[in-house]
């Protein structure tokens, strides 16, 4: 079975500028593609594609208004870090969370223990990478913003380790319904 999780897509534009940001791509840094851009909702780890897609058929969420905002990183316990840009928490991106945490749950799915930290990341780095690339990229894109992007939809995506590095499959995609409030 394959690890499944659900996620944003994210408008193009939108990470046509995060690629602009992204640090020097190096043998101990891995840059995330464009396509592979997203902001995760709820992984679920190993799960029927099939059984979770009905589930989520039958969300119903007006679409919304999404700051992105700062950078940061994530240490890992293995020593590698991801770089990522922020994700402004909203009154709709949590509700859209805890739906779908709450449908899913209904059928079994247990949501993830650890807060949520809505981000997207934008790159790998090795525990080699130099850290003053990470310390460079986060004093240089330390006020990052982008104008507020709508988010039309989410997708439940499918992880596959590729040559060491993730690649994200969309599976089922989701609309939302209605327009974003400007």
């Amino acid at each position: 079975m394959p690890k499944l999780f659900v996620a944003l897509d994210l408008p193009a534009e939108a990470t046509a500028e995060l690629i602009k940001i992204q640090p020097p791509n190096t043998d101990a840094i891995r840059l995330v593609a464009q396509s592979q851009m997203h902001v995760t909702l709820h992984y679920l780890g190993e799960a029927d594609i099939a059984r979770v897609s009905a589930i989520l058929q039958r969300i119903s969420v007006p679409a919304f208004r999404l700051e992105i905002e700062r950078v940061g990183q994530f240490q890992s316990a293995g020593g590698s870090t991801t770089m990522w840009a922020g994700v402004k928490k909203s009154l709709e991106l949590i509700a859209l969370h805890n739906v779908v945490s709450a449908a899913l749950s209904t059928e079994g799915y247990q949501p993830e223990s650890r807060p949520y930290t809505p981000h997207i990341s934008i790159a790998r780095c090795e525990p080699d990478a130099p850290a003053d690339v990470v310390t460079d990229f986060l004093e240089k894109h330390s006020s990052f913003s982008l104008p507020p992007v709508t988010i039309i939809g989410f997708g439940l995506y499918s992880s596959q380790f590729v040559q060491n590095a993730p690649v994200y499959v969309c599976e089922s995609s989701f609309r939302c319904c209605g327009k974003a409030d400007p």
